[in-house]
């Protein structure tokens, strides 16, 4: 059976479009259009789908905010966000929601069909104009956009939980000097500018 799709967005230029090519395609049938976020919720609920894709930037919810509300779902879903944007920092923060793909509303209609089809199938995508279309397991998702060693992780991770540099260094068998070092480099790889953002990111871990 087609895979039941409802499409968020409210560009109506852009869903309309999009709604085109899935409608083109023999594996997805579109059963709503939503050009006002506000209705999202209510869409998903009366029409149960099997997937959702959702815009990131609109007018009264974003796309994170239609993302928590589809999560409450009693039916799950498979969510897809489709963005013009592509910053790593955006990836990994819809990543902590437990989204199903990531894909840049530039990629062509036939790529864009296989990688939802890939979705459905239950893989993990993301398609931007710098990373691979298929992502690697979960537990490796922030090591891949981010360039990170798995000893940063572990470092990371043991920052999560209130650790200090002294602490970390015993409790990893390493000097303080090699996790300083450590966590000036993990600095440079990330891009968060607020604390705020940072221990948002630490949550994904």
């Amino acid at each position: 059976m087609p895979t039941r799709t409802i499409l968020i967005d409210d560009h109506r230029l852009f869903n309309d479009g999009l709604s085109l090519v899935l409608r083109d395609s023999m594996d997805f049938v579109v059963v709503e259009q939503v050009y006002d976020s506000r209705l999202a919720l209510d869409a998903c609920l009366r029409l149960a789908p099997d997937l959702v894709l959702v815009d990131v930037n609109m007018p009264h919810y974003d796309g994170r905010a239609v993302v928590e509300q589809l999560k409450q779902l009693p039916t799950a879903c498979k969510i897809v966000i489709i963005s013009m944007y592509a910053e790593k920092k955006e990836i990994v923060l819809f990543n902590a929601l437990k989204i199903n793909g990531y894909i840049a509303k530039t990629v062509a209609a036939e790529r864009l069909l296989l990688l939802l089809r890939r979705v459905m199938e239950g893989q993990m995508v993301i398609e931007t104009d710098s990373a691979p279309s298929l992502a690697p397991p979960a537990k490796d998702t922030v090591r891949f956009i981010y360039g990170l060693t798995k000893r940063e992780v572990e470092i990371l991770k043991l920052v999560k939980r209130g650790l200090t540099s002294e602490q970390i260094a015993a409790d990893l068998s390493l000097s303080y000097y090699t996790v300083q070092t450590h966590r000036k480099n993990i600095t440079h790889k990330l891009p968060f500018t607020t604390k705020k953002e940072y221990y948002d990111f630490l949550e994904t871990l």
